[in-house]
């Protein structure tokens, strides 16, 4: 068994690394535009008003737990007035049961956001996958007759993304009309504030709350199907890709309805799948998935036997790395582009001969790139010839291989930050041995699909020569971008490895 180590060379060191740098999956499938009222004075009561807490806190928190990033927007822009009686601390104790707001009261990274939301007109409707208007007392000041939230609400709803808002946040869908000069709810199932939730306000507080009802208003308009639920009760109501709250209790639901359209609508925007290399798991693309999810789907596999995969790595090669991915693209209805960091660059190569029909293109980041009937281990020994590596260390029957830990930073990622080396060092996990031995086999399926190369000019794992020999080899890659780092590009320069792969054409 000692010949097995003279297969393997410096150039198999692909490594990857940064298990436990980001949470794992936390906002990886883009954002989401919330927007609310700005301050006014209610010129009923001569209260401050604005936004009601629970329609911001309880939709935040359904799209963060689903994955979502949300970012604020108003229409000036800057801080946020919540409604006295929708704040769970208020001497009323009308919401005194709301400890999902009070939660988000208490945490000052999430208020922070309520104190400098982004002004409306330079937000790029482009970077969110939905939006959604929060009510409360402020948009019956805010928002009527008001033609940029009008006209923002209708533009993003024409382009098939999801369009939602609750309570009185809906009055907007009053004003909102489509190019043709129709109401934009014409024939459109809707809800929003009803008049039997007005009447118990009103009488709550002994007074008229509103300048005007919604309900009122809605059933004025032509072809418009407005409809309510039990008053107080959580409804929300779906038609297409506009999604409306009837009140305060019905912003989780609304945001629940806005998911599922967004799952539904996830063919609008492209779809990458990252495949790590070896050493490595999921959390390798912790630095780009989020940036790459604002306009895409982003799919990150884990392959088994690497990071919190707790599969032994003994038997485990090629072809379950190939199930795995396989699975993971067969997710999603239409093509995608496939992704391979060094090892993995075996693995697409198989994937896409067995699948072609689903990849769109694919990409190869300082990746292995092998011919029919190559291994990783003959890549190398081409190139590098039978010498022995010292940097590497076996188990026991030679199943698994790791690379000793004070090599790692200096020949993986010798330009990363100290703290990155001191991470690929602590969460380093021993990688099968089989997966380097493993040969695929190719033919015309894989030769027709269109190849793109990002080559890495500073790299010691893959090098340079080796990455330029392999494109030369293969012949078909349709386009080489170079990028002046270490073997992983995505850590060091994450902006401008996102920038190449979405421009990649």
């Amino acid at each position: 068994m000692k010949s097995l180590k003279q297969i393997f060379q410096i150039a198999g060191l692909m490594l990857l690394l940064v298990n436990g740098i980001a949470q794992h999956n936390a906002g990886n499938k883009g954002k989401v535009l919330m927007i609310a009222s700005n301050p006014s004075v209610s010129a009923t009561t001569g209260w401050p008003v604005g936004v009601w807490y629970s329609e911001l806190t309880h939709p935040f928190w359904t799209f963060t737990e689903a994955g979502y990033t949300v970012e604020l927007a108003s229409l000036e822009g800057g801080a946020l007035q919540f409604d006295g009686f929708s704040d769970p601390e208020d001497a009323s104790k009308y919401s005194a049961f709301d400890y999902i707001s009070l939660g988000f009261k208490k945490d000052s990274t999430k208020m922070k956001l309520t104190k400098n939301t982004l002004k409306l007109s330079e937000v790029n409707p482009q970077q969110y996958k939905a939006i959604f208007l929060c009510g409360g007392q402020g948009p019956m000041y805010t928002w009527r007759n008001n033609k940029e939230i009008a006209s923002f609400f209708s533009a993003f709803y024409q382009t098939g993304k999801p369009a939602a808002a609750i309570c009185h946040g809906t009055l907007v869908l009053l004003e909102a009309k489509l190019p043709n000069g129709k109401w934009l709810v014409e024939g459109k199932r809707w809800t929003g504030f009803a008049n039997s939730e007005e009447n118990y306000a009103d009488a709550y507080v002994g007074m008229k709350i509103q300048p005007f009802r919604i309900e009122d208003e809605a059933r004025k308009m032509p072809g418009s199907r407005f409809e309510v639920g039990p008053m107080f009760h959580a409804h929300a109501v779906r038609d297409g890709n506009l999604i409306t709250g009837q009140q305060q209790n019905s912003g989780a639901q609304a945001a629940e309805l806005v998911i599922e359209a967004m799952e539904e609508t996830s063919t609008l925007f492209p779809t990458y799948v990252l495949v790590h290399g070896a050493w490595a798991d999921e959390s390798a693309w912790s630095f780009v998935r989020n940036t790459l999810a604002v306009g895409a789907n982003v799919e990150v596999v884990n392959l088994p036997a690497h990071g919190a995969d707790n599969t032994y790595g003994k038997g485990i090669g090629l072809k379950q790395y190939v199930e795995v991915v396989s699975k993971a693209i067969s997710k999603y209805k239409g093509k995608v582009t496939l992704v391979g960091h060094s090892m993995a660059g075996i693995i697409i190569s198989q994937v896409a001969e067995n699948m072609p029909e689903k990849i769109e293109k694919l990409v190869y980041v300082s990746a292995y790139l092998p011919k029919h009937g190559e291994s990783i281990q003959k890549i190398n020994a081409s190139f590098y010839g039978n010498t022995r590596n010292e940097i590497m260390e076996f188990n026991e029957d030679y199943s698994l291989i790791s690379i000793k830990k004070d090599f790692i930073p200096a020949v993986v990622c010798e330009d990363c930050p100290d703290y990155m080396k001191e991470v690929l060092k602590k969460y380093h996990r021993a990688e099968p041995t089989e997966g380097f031995n493993d040969e695929v086999t190719l033919g015309t399926n894989f030769s027709r699909i269109p190849k793109f190369y990002i080559c890495t000019s500073q790299d010691k794992a893959v090098p340079m020569a080796l990455q330029q020999l392999m494109i030369r080899n293969n012949g078909t890659v349709k386009k080489v971008v170079e990028m002046k780092t270490s073997h992983l590009p995505f850590v060091v320069n994450p902006q401008e490895f996102v920038s190449i792969l979405t421009q990649l054409k």
